[in-house]
């Protein structure tokens, strides 16, 4: 099974950042990175409404500085994979992620800076079949993720994070 940490450049949206943890944790991913931001992310009622508090079986990281992160990733055996609308891209849906993947996604109005895009292993781009011109970052970082996985055998779930009963696959 491949390993994945998601790395969120300076997002501002404390539901953005939620929905991302959810899917990240439903997804069995490993480290949270938060870079760009002078300051940790700050949990509160905005992002743990969409998380479920979720937050709290992830390992968090913060690296204010956004080249750092390329560092990190080589210290820890990750890859690079900016999830981006931007020239010479893969198409997500005809894309093989490496062994372990540092799935990057921007912030919700200004994306990844060109300079940061340059220094990724490789840019993935969304297809998109419809007359829109981008998909929301928790969405996109969602279908990437659910990618990512695709194809692994599924975990049987008995009971989710609040103990409730829930069905088995």
């Amino acid at each position: 099974m491949s390993d994945f940490c998601t790395v969120l450049h300076s997002l501002n949206s404390p539901q953005n950042v939620g929905m991302i943890v959810r899917s990240h944790i439903a997804h069995g991913g490993n480290e949270i990175v938060f870079i760009g931001h002078e300051l940790p992310w700050q949990f509160k009622k905005g992002s743990q409404s969409f998380s479920r508090k979720l937050e709290k079986q992830a390992e968090i990281i913060h690296l204010p500085n956004p080249d750092d992160v390329f560092e990190w990733c080589m210290a820890n055996s990750y890859t690079s994979v900016a999830i981006e609308i931007a020239e010479q891209t893969s198409l997500l849906n005809q894309f093989t992620f490496p062994e372990k993947t540092a799935l990057i996604v921007g912030n919700e109005a200004d994306g990844l800076p060109t300079s940061f895009i340059k220094k990724c292993a490789h840019v993935v781009t969304i297809p998109q079949y419809g007359p829109v011109g981008s998909l929301n970052v928790a969405v996109s970082a969602s279908i990437a993720m659910y990618e990512l996985r695709r194809g692994l055998p599924a975990q049987e779930i008995i009971k989710d994070e609040f103990n409730t009963e829930v069905l088995s696959l």
